[in-house]
């Protein structure tokens, strides 16, 4: 009897061989990350997109990632909203802290709604948070006005991400709003999970309706597992001061052992699984001719006078080193550094006595990282935020993995 030809060993060869053929792609992107485009196909940039960090559901952060960066979005819609109309208006919705530093009815409103929201699912974790309600609890007519406007705005924010609601909650009483905003009085430390929020970072630049961002991170154990940032005037594109374009908005995400990702602020009224979000790499390039530096647009918060010598040190020519520097408020600087539009972050101490809040670093450190760079004190330490409220060490620096140690060097040989 003739063997049946589909019982032959060269056509079980050749159906295996089709068969992997068929699928090389697809398992060249399991085991590299990459794409195989044949030759002369285009695909849109948008279509690349992550195929190895999705989060499944019952990965240990999934529900943690997505309650921050619903929380987080809601805190972004209303601040953005504030920034705007004070902008404008350049009146009221200011009180004055005892440090003297600016704070709007904005913060509180942002605390209110994030640590309601993460009492609500994860009620056995701590809050580090920048506010309480001391000032708002007062029987003054100032405290009156603060409070009703409070509660005002967060009503709208409710009302236009309404489909948040069953994740995050609402508050609808001034007492459950001052509630909410003392949820953030941990005082941090090395053992537990602990978020870290600060409801408008760079209030100096939410008051001019520049750049500012809602700051959301998860310590567990003294490390940054988890980070979100909202960054609702920050332009998709950053090449210069004055060269900045793209889509308004941006949600920028890490996760630790995942990966770093970004998606448009204000594009959906839904949690995006990082499948569908950009992920986003630091550059690698050290070249003075083309380097780019982000720094803060206040003084007093770092040393620019310091941070010049370390430029000039790098090789930045001082005839363009103007254009290779972007002044940013707000953690909005760790955004763009993970995004590869620039290579370096610098913000070295106005004092010997300075230390940073948690706040201020936590969700834009673990972005960083999980882009592929580092951050760490003048001397190049990593960042410990399991030391309390605020950082035991002098200064930031961050940058991509291939010049941070040259960064380092320079640092300590200007200080």
């Amino acid at each position: 009897m003739r063997r049946s030809v589909f019982k032959s060993p060269v056509f079980l060869f050749s159906v295996v061989l089709i068969v992997v053929l068929l699928n090389l792609s697809r398992v060249t992107r399991y085991i590299t990350g990459k794409t195989i485009v044949p030759q002369g196909v285009v695909i849109p940039i948008s279509r690349f997109r992550t195929t190895m960090s999705t989060i499944p559901l019952d990965h240990p952060y999934y529900k943690e990632l997505e309650i921050a960066s619903l929380a987080v979005k809601r805190a972004s819609v209303l601040t953005k909203k504030l920034s705007d109309s004070i902008a404008t208006t350049q009146k009221s919705g200011t009180h004055t802290k005892d440090d003297k530093s600016p704070v709007t009815v904005g913060d509180y409103a942002a605390q209110a709604i994030v640590n309601h929201a993460i009492q609500l699912n994860f009620p056995g974790d701590e809050i580090v948070g920048e506010e309480d309600s001391d000032t708002l609890r007062e029987n003054t007519d100032e405290a009156k006005i603060l409070s009703a406007k409070i509660l005002e705005i967060i009503k709208e924010a409710e009302e236009e991400t309404s489909s948040y609601s069953d994740k995050v909650g609402s508050l609808t009483n001034l007492n459950d709003i001052f509630d909410s905003i003392d949820l953030g009085t941990s005082q941090g430390g090395s053992e537990g999970r602990i978020w870290a929020l600060d409801p408008i970072d760079g209030t100096k630049g939410f008051l001019r309706g520049d750049q500012f961002a809602v700051c959301l991170a998860l310590i567990e154990n003294g490390k940054v597992v988890l980070g979100v940032i909202g960054c609702p005037n920050l332009p998709e594109i950053i090449l210069s001061n004055e060269d900045q374009t793209g889509v308004i908005g941006g949600l920028y995400s890490a996760v630790k052992g995942v990966g770093a990702f970004y998606t448009p602020l204000f594009d959906s009224d839904e949690f995006i699984p990082l499948a569908d979000q950009e992920r986003i790499k630091m550059s690698t390039n050290t070249s003075p001719a083309s380097i780019k530096v982000v720094e803060g647009v206040e003084k007093g918060h770092s040393s620019h006078s310091t941070q010049s010598k370390i430029k000039d040190i790098l090789g930045l020519n001082r005839d363009t080193v103007h254009r290779q520097t972007i002044n940013l408020d707000s953690q909005v600087k760790y955004c763009v550094l993970a995004k590869g539009q620039a290579d370096i972050y610098l913000r070295l101490p106005v004092s010997d006595t300075y230390r940073e809040k948690i706040w201020d670093h936590a969700a834009g450190n673990v972005l960083v990282y999980e882009a592929g760079g580092k951050v760490g004190d003048i001397t190049g330490t990593p960042l410990d935020f399991g030391k309390g409220r605020y950082l035991q060490s002098k200064g930031v620096i961050a940058g991509n993995n291939e010049i941070f140690d040259t960064v380092i060097k320079a640092v300590k040989e200007v200080l």
